[in-house]
């Protein structure tokens, strides 16, 4: 019998342990009081899992401490400099990638680019990158919806939903639609894509029938993260799994990410087979990494190619290759 209670705590301690770690791992907080009440123990329990941890991170990841805050209730996970391992031309790509897409706020941008380099960027590169880095943010011109609302940030909804993406979790959330009107919305979020410099929620629409919520697979939106106003909680009404058979025939982030075009996609799939003549064939063919060649002659630097392309929704084709320098020729569409 004693036996069994032992195994039963060392489950129980292992599993807390892990959860711990993990959490840290991800960069995330861990909220002293959830803590407690996830795993239904008390103070002294929680007090001996840190040592235990601090213990075991003093040998393995000396790097690694375990920080409190009192303000917030919470631990996270604080490195010193030094802790990985990039190198300098990977750090630059990183800082660069970041600074380019001006998706985020000046400050946040600083501070994702200072603590990456602060843990993963030899000391002796680590001046040099960060040196540079000033020289672009000094002249970082932020987005518009940031310069409107200073406190404005897409990080604060972002874990939220991709760990609905991450557990085929229903989404509730205020969004601010056309003419700032703002509107409640029950989703199921299924990709996170970066288009122009902003970041979307793709998510099929949840439709209300006699009290439960069935997911309307043709009606898949796009939401831009910066329209966000709340996330909600999971709360009682939208605490539900979907059956396999329901989330069936769903597009996964891939087919989002590879075989749709922004906001003027649907969920109708088509395969579309047509002609190009012009220069940018190697830009077109990185714009759409789902295009097959089907055929290709060139005559000096001008280039005929022909594709075959499947993909969700003709308009949001249509809409591209309008923008696009450059003849096409539609030579067959077939709804699929």
């Amino acid at each position: 019998m004693n036996s069994e209670n032992n195994s039963t705590k060392l489950k129980g301690k292992a599993s807390r342990l892990l959860y711990f770690m993990s959490e840290l791992e991800k960069g995330n907080q861990v909220n002293k009081d959830e803590y407690l009440n996830r795993y239904q123990i008390v103070e002294r329990t929680l007090k001996e899992d840190l040592k235990e941890l601090k213990e075991n991170l003093a040998e393995l990841r000396p790097n690694m401490q375990i920080k409190y805050s009192r303000k917030g209730g919470y631990y996270e996970a604080h490195y010193d400099q030094g802790y990985g391992n990039l190198k300098y031309n990977q750090a630059v790509i990183l800082s660069k990638i970041l600074l380019e897409s001006r998706a985020l706020r000046k400050e946040e941008v600083n501070d994702i680019i200072q603590t990456f380099v602060d843990r993963a960027v030899d000391d002796r590169e680590r001046d040099r990158i960060l040196n540079l880095t000033k020289l672009e943010l000094d002249h970082y011109k932020e987005l518009s919806i940031y310069q409107e609302d200073g406190k404005k940030s897409i990080l604060t909804h972002l874990s939220r939903i991709f760990n609905a993406i991450e557990n085929k979790k229903p989404l509730s959330f205020n969004y601010i639609g056309q003419k700032n009107k703002e509107q409640s919305y029950q989703v199921l979020p299924v990709s996170i894509i970066f288009n122009d410099h902003y970041f979307y929620c793709i998510a099929y629409k949840l439709l209300e029938e006699n009290g439960s919520y069935i997911i309307d697979k043709k009606n898949l939106r796009h939401f831009r993260l910066d329209r966000f106003k709340t996330v909600h909680r999971e709360n009682d009404e939208l605490n539900i799994e979907f059956s396999k058979s329901e989330l069936e025939g769903l597009m996964t982030d891939s087919e989002v990410r590879y075989h749709t075009f922004s906001m003027f996609s649907n969920t109708e799939k088509y395969r579309i087979r047509f002609r190009y003549i012009g220069g940018y064939a190697n830009v077109l063919e990185d714009d759409i990494p789902a295009l097959k060649v089907v055929s290709r002659t060139s005559k000096g630097d001008i280039e005929t190619i022909e594709y075959e392309l499947t993909t969700y929704g003709r308009e949001g084709f249509q809409h591209y290759i309008e923008r696009f320098n450059g003849k096409f020729t539609i030579l067959e569409i077939e709804k699929l």
